[in-house]
């Protein structure tokens, strides 16, 4: 039969163990949106690849979602419209372009490594807590 103290220490391990799973949960959304970015920002790497080489007036298919398109002609080739945030747009050409997405990524890849280094150290702390918990099972 477990003692008073014995069933306070219990709850309060459920307490720690509820906020380490909230944190863990709040950390596993972090890395998928920062994922979600990395792959918005290779989208985009590969559309600049892809539009090398293409002059004035040339036609092509642009994705708008569900597996649609729209025909576009290219008005100034070699230009990129690049998002800055908040509705900001700058026109760069496709290698500085470039290498703002290049930079943007290497910041994103940073930020998910540290993500996940946190998570595993939030993960490993539920894993002991959860050990600690079986303990008073026994």
């Amino acid at each position: 039969m477990a003692t008073a103290a014995n069933e306070e220490q219990i709850r309060e391990l459920v307490a720690q163990m509820q906020a380490y799973q909230a944190r863990m949960e709040a950390l596993q959304q972090q890395a998928s949106l920062i994922q979600a970015s990395v792959n918005d920002v290779d989208a985009a790497l590969k559309a600049i690849s892809s539009l090398e080489g293409t002059g004035e007036g040339q036609e092509l298919l642009v994705p708008i979602g569900a597996g649609s398109f729209i025909h576009a002609t290219i008005a100034k080739p070699g230009k990129v419209l690049v998002g800055l945030g908040a509705g900001v747009n700058v026109e760069r050409d496709t290698a500085d372009a470039r290498t703002l997405f290049q930079a943007r990524r290497t910041e994103l890849e940073k930020a998910l490594a540290e993500a996940t280094n946190v998570l595993n150290q939030v993960t490993d702390e539920l894993i002991r807590l959860q050990q600690e918990a079986e303990k008073y099972r026994q």
